[in-house]
């Protein structure tokens, strides 16, 4: 069966462009001009990746964003002319998984698309088999909230397991320092970036081969940290 993707953008010519181009690459696409559509069509199907505009009439793409995260876990990856930071920043924290500047480099475009779609698929089929979240050297287990390291147990606070399965369970998305401050202690007023590097420091000394060259837990300059190991 044929990928799914759903675009999202007001400009007309821009969504035929890149509709005949991800057909041409064997995809199937739907489109959606605006944020009510795109929801419409979300609440009765679920693509399998998601490319969406930033800047458009009824309401703005990271807006939308936030919106779809509620009834859709799959690959969201932002497709816009914008390139200030603080676009990027907003749109990671919003639950975007990628950011993708216009114009873009057609082959760079399904690399990466190819690339979350690997992930997405990964996930959903380790959720469906067994309640583990495995990977080359790391197994979490879900039911018994233990940690296997380099084939080695692993004792884990209880805040460090919770910022691990954060962001194992979402391979590739970057998670802004403060994102993960609210998601995981839910005190967003007191929101300390110090507090997520100690942290972050101390998980990677305990899952690390070598925390100075981390494999899991990357810091991603100027917007924070993914979990990421090799395709």
């Amino acid at each position: 069966m044929a990928t799914t993707i759903l675009t999202v953008d007001d400009d007309v010519h821009l969504q035929e462009m890149l509709q005949l181009f991800l057909i041409a690459e064997g995809f199937n696409v739907n489109q959606a001009f605006n944020g009510e559509q795109c929801l419409s069509y979300l609440a009765a199907e679920k693509p399998d990746l998601i490319l969406l505009d930033i800047q458009m009439p009824d309401i703005d793409g990271i807006t939308l964003c936030r919106e779809i995260r509620t009834l859709y876990n799959r690959p969201i990856l932002f497709l816009t002319g914008n390139t200030q930071q603080e676009d990027m920043v907003n749109s990671f924290q919003a639950g975007g998984d990628d950011f993708i500047t216009k114009p873009y480099n057609h082959i760079e475009l399904i690399a990466r698309i190819h690339s979350h779609l690997r992930w997405g698929k990964l996930l959903v089929e380790t959720k469906e088999t067994v309640n583990k979240l495995s990977f080359p050297g790391l197994v979490i287990d879900l039911d018994h909230l233990t940690v296997i390291a380099n084939e080695q147990p692993v004792t884990l606070a209880a805040k460090e397991l919770h910022l691990l399965l954060t962001l194992a369970q979402n391979p590739k998305r970057v998670y802004h320092p403060r994102q993960l401050y609210d998601l995981i202690w839910n005190d967003i007023a007191s929101y300390s970036s110090d507090l997520i590097k100690v942290h972050i420091h101390k998980l990677r000394k305990k899952i690390e081969m070598n925390p100075n060259k981390p494999r899991y837990i990357q810091t991603v300059k100027g917007f924070g940290y993914k979990f990421e190991i090799e395709s």
